[in-house]
């Protein structure tokens, strides 16, 4: 199942390769090296190295082994304070800022000296203090560790949904910034463009990453894909550390559980491995459509390998792997249970990747990779199914070769890359009308009404498409203290129609060092081809014929072109007292065929479609305290407003419910969140290891997008007491929780950690959407507790 199979897509990418013109740089990583000496240059073997990320408070400890060497691998770019001491010895400070993929090569004499010494170290000429034009979330391994839930199925979106510009939607839906489905995936420079929310694939396993990093403003031309966020994953690395494992265990309400077990360790210092397993079930898988979650058990199976090899110093060989599997029920209207429905799905998808990383000089460095995403899906219908049958086979593999040169001349950074990946998606999909007419919240439309169990509808398709990408950039310092990112990337996709985009994006910040304060602006144009999940049905004649937004004139329906972006931002950062950290952007967005997919009669389906015209336009403020006497805290607070304009192409629907979206039709979209916050505050007693913390998060709710008669039939559906009718929004909703956990005890040999979480401590009921004829009617969750035990075995 994972062998390659050769195809043109290998000549295409060899030619390249051996061209060694491409280049992608997406491993925004650094590499540090050093050797620690006495006072007389003597070898210290055992020193104590420890580097510290003074804006997230992330350590990583190591020590110097028989030659008195060390390093740091995968390095994210930022200051760091390295802190070097041995018995007998005076401990050393040093400053270090990584701003290139250049490696840092480090000489630490320690001696009787004054108190302390400290050292600044820069990477990166030009672009050493100054900070990022774009805007950027860093989410540190603490934060993951101790993100509440009996399971780690929904962290990951959990720890996104802090990010400024971030609204949430049932089941790990994300809108970054008025963007659905925008968010790219990097790990170790792979990225990932297809859907990684619950009911599409499997999401990421957080127990294997180190650090989470979001772009969301001025992304740089390396990234393309998905114009939403980048999501770097940093994965953990054992290199450095002897073998050693964990295994943690979590309970909590709704008969949720997970184990999830963790090998890793190092050889000789040249080769690193990690391995998590883990497996949870829960009888809240999903967003539940009803306020009694019914019919709502699932469970999932994970596996992810890493390795990274030394064979030299200057030669980086990574290889990623995970194998991953879900199993869970569809959930029910109160009808359908009492029907006997008993609809199910299976998710499986496995992922592999091979990458070299070469320094060639200590000024250039090159990156050639190798990836394969597999997916599959199936839908099984039942006998009782109302008031509609439905089943499904869906399947793609995508598949691609990278790479990147990164060179530093005078001042620049240069970067440039390309590649080329290959999709084969291959589809089968077939419903029947089992009870015309309104049903609850759903209303079936006459085209779709005609087809029965006696004559369904059945459709199966299959195609190979490809893509090919390139991009040149530059990061330099024209003047003193103005910093400048600007770069051209160019992507073709025939997927399914052929389309191709010139994509500039250029960016700047000047620092102003008297009052720490950072000015920055940018302009980025986007291209996003349509999610390869059910695209080809969506776009199918089939479909078409269906729509309720096609037009006499021919207007509205298939096809599904790349939806294409032009997004400015101007924005600002400030350091207050050393203490707090204050991030605010203004940010505006307008596109063209905004890709703004559907979900199938409120179920697990979702069909990818397009809109004519879109705008978004917010203004983000986020405030971080970093580590003050045991207190640590973010806010975030985003205000945005999202336009469309029809006419609506693609998509599946089988209602005429909605209301009317025309050529011209200008209208509010399903994901229009006016306001969104989220907060959290923690605090850390470092005598006894005891920490807690508060959060919460507020959203102002969605629109309804159903025409007036709808919505009379609506008030009488379950949970209509959460819906403002007169605005004709789901009301706003706002949640608390609380967090508390400790070591409670450690050895040589064992480390002993607890967490207790209480979710929605005031029990507060709300829904994400409500008889959206784009999304339809899911709940969010009532208050849950959670718990959890970790052992970690030296």
């Amino acid at each position: 199942m994972i062998l390659y199979r050769c195809t043109i897509l290998t000549a295409l990418a060899l030619t390249v390769l051996l061209g060694r013109s491409q280049a992608y740089g997406q491993t925004r990583r650094g590499l540090i090296r050093g050797i620690v000496t006495d006072p007389k240059g003597e070898l210290l073997p055992g020193a104590r190295i420890v580097l510290e990320n003074p804006t997230t408070g992330q350590r990583t400890e190591t020590r110097s082994d028989d030659h008195s060497e060390f390093a740091f691998e995968s390095v994210r770019f930022d200051p760091y304070t390295l802190r070097v001491s041995s018995p007998g010895f005076q401990p050393v400070d040093l400053d270090l800022v990584i701003r290139s993929s250049k490696p840092v090569l480090v000489n630490v004499r320690l001696g009787v000296a004054p108190a302390k010494e400290r050292v600044t170290i820069e990477a990166g000429a030009g672009l050493v203090k100054e900070p990022s034009s774009s805007t950027e979330t860093k989410i540190d391994g603490i934060a993951i560790r101790r993100s509440p839930g009996a399971t780690n199925v929904g962290h990951l979106q959990h720890l996104l949904a802090r990010v400024p510009g971030c609204a949430t939607e049932n089941n790990g839906l994300l809108h970054f910034r008025g963007v659905d489905d925008g968010i790219l995936y990097i790990i170790d420079g792979i990225p990932t463009v297809d859907r990684r929310d619950f009911i599409s694939a499997n999401t990421f396993e957080t127990e294997a990453v180190r650090f989470l990093e979001v772009i969301t403003g001025n992304i740089p031309a390396e990234f393309g894909g998905r114009s939403g966020a980048v999501v770097t994953l940093e994965p953990k690395s054992a290199i450095d550390l002897p073998v050693s494992g964990a295994m943690s265990l979590g309970a909590g309400s709704f008969k949720s559980g997970e184990a999830v077990g963790t090998v890793a360790g190092g050889l000789k210092g040249r080769i690193g491995f990690l391995a998590v397993g883990s497996s949870s079930r829960s009888d809240r898988f999903l967003d539940p459509v009803d306020p009694r979650n019914l019919h709502n058990h699932g469970g999932t199976v994970k596996l992810n390998l890493r390795a990274d090899w030394h064979p030299t110093d200057s030669d980086t060989v990574l290889f990623n792997g995970s194998f991953n599997r879900s199993d869970f029920n569809v959930p029910n209207r109160i009808l359908q249970e009492l029907a006997g429905q008993r609809q199910r799905q299976e998710l499986r998808d496995n992922s592999q990747s091979l990458g070299w990383i070469h320094t060639w000089t200590p000024s250039t460095v090159s990156h050639l990779a190798y990836y394969r995403h597999a997916y599959h899906s199936r839908l099984f219908g039942s006998p009782f199914d109302t008031p509609i049958f439905t089943e499904q086979d869906r399947r793609h593999v995508r598949q691609g070769f990278i790479g990147s040169v990164t060179h530093q001349y005078r001042g620049h950074t240069l970067k440039a890359g390309v590649e080329v990946s290959r999709v084969t998606p291959r589809e089968f999909f077939t419903f029947a009308v089992t009870a015309a007419g309104p049903h609850e919240d759903e209303a079936i439309s006459d085209a779709a009404a005609v087809f029965t169990p006696e004559r369904p509808f059945v459709f199966h398709d299959r195609r190979v498409r490809g893509q090919v990408s390139g991009y040149f950039q530059d990061s330099f310092s024209p003047v003193r203290n103005l910093s400048v990112a600007a770069g051209v990337r160019y992507d073709h996709s025939n997927l399914l129609t052929s389309d191709q985009q010139l994509s500039p994006r250029v960016g700047a910040v000047y620092y102003l060092a008297g009052s720490h304060t950072a000015i920055r602006c940018s302009y980025n144009r986007m291209f996003m081809p349509a999610q390869v999940e059910n695209l080809l049905l969506a776009s199918s004649e089939q479909a078409r014929r269906l729509s309720p937004f096609t037009a006499e004139t021919g207007e509205g329906g298939a096809p599904i072109h790349p939806e294409r972006m032009h997004a400015f931002e101007a924005g600002f950062s400030q350091d207050l007292f050393g203490i707090l950290k204050l991030d605010s952007a203004y940010w505006w967005r307008f596109f063209r065929n905004v890709n703004d997919p559907n979900i199938l009669f409120a179920g697990t389906v979702i069909f990818p479609n397009s809109v004519a015209k879109g705008m978004a336009k917010g203004i983000e403020v986020r405030v971080d305290v970093q580590d003050y006497k045991g207190f640590s805290a973010y806010f975030s607070y985003t205000n945005s407003r999202v336009l469309q304009t029809g006419p609506v192409n693609g998509g599946l629907f089988l209602t005429d419910d909605v209301i009317e979206i025309g050529p011209g039709t200008r209208f509010i979209p399903d994901h229009d969140q006016r306001n969104v916050g989220s907060f959290g505050v923690t605090y850390y007693h470092r005598g006894t290891g005891l920490w807690a913390s508060f959060f919460g998060r507020h959203e102002s709710g969605v629109p309804l997008e159903v025409d007036e008669d709808r919505l009379v039939e609506l008030r009488g559906a379950p949970g209509s007491d959460l819906v403002d009718f007169h605005r004709q929004r789901v009301k706003p909703w706002t949640v608390f929780g609380i967090s508390a956990g400790a070591d409670l005890f450690s050895d040589e040999r064992v480390t002993t950690a607890v967490q207790f979480n209480i979710e929605n401590i005031a029990d507060r009921q709300f829904a994400y959407n409500f008889g959206n004829p784009f999304e339809g009617t899911h709940f969010g969750a009532p208050r849950m507790w959670s718990a959890r035990l970790r052992l970690t075995f030296h």
